[in-house]
């Protein structure tokens, strides 16, 4: 016989939640957005780029009306500023990259070989006469056969240190082409946040003149931000053009054009230790490409 638990328990009626046949309604304030069109901003601020107004046009319809306070109209592209300045930090320390210094230095001791070469004397052709043959080896100039010689095997040395700085300055090129593309980017960024600041500023202006004129004040440090932005782009590209302009002086001229002036160099070494001359004419080929050479090293 089953207990009467077990009979309550069986026969008990089952509740079924209430249906709700009508949307609930929870206290409180809408969240009133402000609407701007991309014409709005252009005619406040006019001759900024088409994405920036659509950037500005975003960052202004974020903003909510009944949470307005002057904490967030000061921060308005407050972290902008931050990043760019980050980014400079940065930008400055890639320029000052020892691989630039190592390289340059690299160059500029091959320009003074090169330029202290005296091949037509070298080839025993000097116009010097008696008395510069006899003083030839104590200047400057390298003009006998033992000091080409001795001039090839440091220019040997040279091209070898060079060729392994070229990888170490491709590296260089590209994070200065990636940090450019991103100082870009937060410019843009930049004059958007300024545009939106300077509009709100407008709007609010009758209804909370101390939060206006925060946003106000966003607007002229945020312009003057982009402004130093720009005026350092040409500074910008001329740190870019640094570590290009000295790899193309690697693969163009010390790799390429070098090691067959320096066989050249070498032809009149091994002549001048035979006793055997070189013509004039062919000096003066050489001597020609010489001045070549040093017109494309330098800057």
């Amino acid at each position: 016989m089953p207990s009467p638990a077990r009979h309550a328990s069986a026969v008990a009626p089952v509740v079924q939640p209430p249906v709700v046949r009508q949307p609930t309604a929870i206290p409180g304030a809408a969240r009133t957005r402000i609407e701007v069109t991309a014409r709005d901003l252009q005619a406040l601020s006019p001759g900024a780029d088409a994405r920036v107004y659509q950037q500005a046009r975003a960052l202004v319809g974020t903003f909510v009306v009944a949470k307005a306070a002057q904490r967030k109209a000061i921060l308005w592209g407050h972290e902008l500023q931050k990043s760019h300045g980050e980014l400079v930090t940065e930008m400055l320390a890639l320029a000052r990259s020892p691989v630039l210094r190592q390289v340059q230095g690299y160059l500029t001791r091959m320009m003074d070989i090169l330029g202290s070469i005296d091949l037509m004397a070298a080839c025993g052709h000097s116009s010097d006469g008696v008395v510069g043959r006899l003083f030839q080896g104590v200047n400057r100039r390298i003009d006998t056969p033992g000091e080409l010689a001795r001039a090839q095997a440091e220019l040997e040395q040279l091209l070898a240190l060079m060729g392994g700085t070229l990888e170490p300055l491709l590296d260089l090129k590209d994070r200065l082409l990636r940090l450019s593309a991103s100082m870009q980017d937060t410019a843009t960024q930049v004059e958007a946040s300024a545009i939106g600041a300077l509009f709100l500023s407008e709007r609010l202006r009758q209804d909370d003149a101390a939060l206006a004129q925060c946003f106000a004040e966003r607007s002229m440090s945020l312009t003057q931000t982009l402004a130093q932005m720009r005026q350092a782009g040409s500074t910008r590209d001329l740190q870019i053009e640094q570590p290009i302009r000295l790899i193309g002086a690697i693969q163009n001229v010390a790799l390429v054009v070098m090691p067959a002036f320096i066989g050249s160099i070498a032809s009149i070494t091994t002549l001048g230790a035979s006793k055997t001359t070189v013509s004039q004419t062919e000096a003066g080929e050489l001597a020609y490409r010489l001045r070549d050479i040093i017109s494309q090293l330098k800057p």
